[in-house]
């Protein structure tokens, strides 16, 4: 729904449903859904209702508003498959006949009497210009059809008007097997007062702009048990329960609801649980449906619920998936904007028009900005269909972590990864600076670590610029960051420019470069070294990381000085070098830096 429905529908859907609550009578839903239904779809002229008769194995115009004589077109019967509407009944899927070649095509289906039925029950100056119908389904079973009629050539029905017919379609069943169960026991049909006023409660909260949390809040103060709002992934978005929830329940249901999610076949679920020897009712509620499945609301309860209650809970989850789709929609929003922000300064294009939409954004222009690149590898396979529900979740982390004591920030996704931009007075110091973000990377880390994602987090961070004209250079530098951390498998997974020292030479220049470099340096002692134990390159290796010192050298390798003084020897000989001139020593130290990042790159020998 969160493609489909603009403002002014779901407004419409939420009236239909209002409306189809204020009478428990069949014959009066009925007219409200086809009176309802045509006035907020602006093609439709008329349209009509049919309700599958199982006695007659047929479906039967139950209402019919606009332009037809109801008392003939009533005593219509269709088999599934004939006419417009029968063969919607049969698809089970919503059909458009967008014209009258297509209209007259159906209508030959028709038998020979329910023909001269339907002609009879239309005006003669009126044609069929645009038809679509779409299928009323409960629980699997396809119970009848809505069918919409233009009579207009100016007007013709939409994909938006598909969309909202298919909406209004379930509400219909959910009221049509409401009133069946009210109309069936009378006592229920006395309790229906309190599920109507919850609806409308939530329908209001919804309109007012309230959010989930007043609306989970209202539930609970209503029903009086501890209410959990779950998303898809079964994270924790909304709560409100009493004081005697302690920790140990609430996690344990937090595990339920992940499993909940994983094995929900049906749209509810009702299980007698004990926990601490207490027994409790969990009552699980699907938000949403495949394949846009949302979340499930979870009450727990120290009773148990009646019917009633529980399809109260039902038809309140209608409001909460609205308000989902509504929030869901808010947020790509948002990212949208920010996104295109991050790409324009990626670029470094940097204008008056970009200002202003930064400004917009509650970003200075004047102020100090760090950029942080967090990379995700590939999702496993069993979460792939969750990716941007996983994604939804990680952007909301990295806005707890990041941005709790730095606001004047961003954390936005692009692509496979999320660029964070914080905002730091001009005075403050840079060191301090980053050694704070390294610290929050770390906790970030910590967090997608305990989500059990499965997936590795690297992070990249520029240094400090100062304001939005040069933070491109900061996004640059976290790049080259993350780029240093995937081809050199370095260990650390968060990694500063700031840190980098050798390693921006290596950035900087070409593979091929390096190698040649190494080669030229390096190359006779890698090649004598190729086919034997490895010591002397080590023995450089150790040699130069204790700063020339032949005591702690020798110390490191467990050998005697006159050993290590031998073999510095060799290596002088074999490199034709002086380990004593600092221009050569000065290559040499580089030229192994280099090569203990690169070393395991397949055009070099491995020692």
């Amino acid at each position: 729904m969160k493609e489909t429905l603009t403002h002014r529908q779901l407004q419409s859907l939420i009236h239909v449903s209002n409306v189809l609550n204020t009478s428990l009578d069949i014959d009066t839903i009925i007219d409200s859904i086809m009176i309802e239904t045509i006035s907020v779809v602006d093609a439709a002229g008329g349209g009509s209702l049919w309700l599958y008769d199982t006695n007659q194995n047929c479906i039967i115009a139950k209402s019919a508003q606009g332009l037809f004589y109801p008392q003939i077109f009533r005593q219509i019967r269709l088999k599934a498959g004939e006419s417009m509407t029968g063969m919607t009944f049969a698809a089970r899927e919503c059909r458009i006949f967008p014209n009258e070649e297509e209209i007259k095509k159906a209508l030959t289906t028709l038998s020979a009497h329910n023909y001269d039925l339907l002609k009879r029950s239309i005006p003669n100056n009126f044609k069929f210009t645009s038809v679509i119908c779409s299928p009323i389904l409960l629980k699997g079973d396809c119970i009848g059809v809505i069918t919409l009629d233009s009579f207009q050539q100016s007007l013709h029905f939409k994909q938006e008007d598909i969309n909202l017919l298919k909406a209004i379609c379930h509400q219909a069943a959910v009221a049509l097997e409401k009133s069946s169960l009210y109309r069936e026991k009378e006592k229920t049909v006395r309790k229906l007062s309190h599920s109507i006023e919850i609806h409308r409660s939530l329908a209001n909260l919804v309109l007012q702009g309230e959010g989930l949390h007043s609306i989970i809040k209202y539930i609970h103060q209503t029903i009086g048990q501890h209410t959990l709002l779950f998303d898809d992934l079964g994270e924790l978005i909304a709560s409100a329960y009493d004081s005697s929830l302690s920790d140990e329940i609430l996690n344990f249901i937090k595990q339920q609801a992940k499993h909940i999610i994983g094995s929900l076949e049906n749209s509810r679920s009702v299980t007698e649980i004990e926990i601490d020897g207490e027994l409790y009712q969990l009552v699980a509620l699907s938000l949403g449906s495949k394949p846009k499945f949302l979340g499930i609301l979870i009450i727990l309860s120290t009773q148990k619920m009646s019917e009633v209650d529980i399809a109260a809970l039902e038809h309140a989850c209608t409001v909460i998936s609205l308000e989902l789709v509504k929030e869901q929609a808010v947020f790509d929003t948002q990212q949208r904007l920010k996104g295109e922000l991050v790409t324009k300064l990626f670029s470094g294009q940097m204008d008056e028009t970009l200002i202003q939409k930064a400004k917009n954004l509650n970003f200075d222009p004047t102020r100090n900005y760090v950029a942080i690149i967090i990379n995700f590898g590939d999702i496993p396979n069993k979460q792939k269909n969750l990716g941007d529900s996983m994604m939804r979740n990680v952007i909301q982390i990295a806005n707890q972590v990041f941005l709790e004591k730095h606001p004047q920030g961003m954390a936005v996704r692009n692509e496979n990864q999320i660029v964070v931009l914080l905002s730091f007075h001009s005075k403050a110091s840079s060191s301090n600076i980053i050694s704070q973000i390294k610290e929050l990377a770390g906790w970030f880390q910590e967090e997608i670590h305990s989500k059990n994602y499965e997936t590795e987090v690297t992070v990249g961070i520029g240094r400090v610029k100062p304001g939005l004209l040069y933070v491109h250079k900061s996004l640059q530098e976290a790049t080259k960051c993350l780029k240093f951390i995937q081809s050199y498998n370095f260990e650390n997974k968060v990694l500063s420019y700031t840190d980098l020292g050798v390693q921006r030479f290596i950035l900087q220049n070409p593979e091929e470069e390096l190698i040649d470099y190494i080669h030229e340096v390096l190359g006779p002692l890698i090649e004598y070294e190729h086919s034997r134990k490895g010591e002397l390159l080590m023995t450089l290796f150790v040699y130069l990381e204790r700063n020339q010192n032949v005591k702690k050298a020798a110390d490191a390798l467990h050998i005697h000085t006159n050993t290590l003084n031998y073999r510095l020897k060799r290596i002088e000989e074999i490199l034709l070098i002086n380990l004593t001139d600092s221009k050569q020593l000065f290559n040499i130290h580089l030229a192994i830096s280099i090569y203990q990042y690169i070393k395991n790159k397949a055009s070099l020998p491995q020692n």
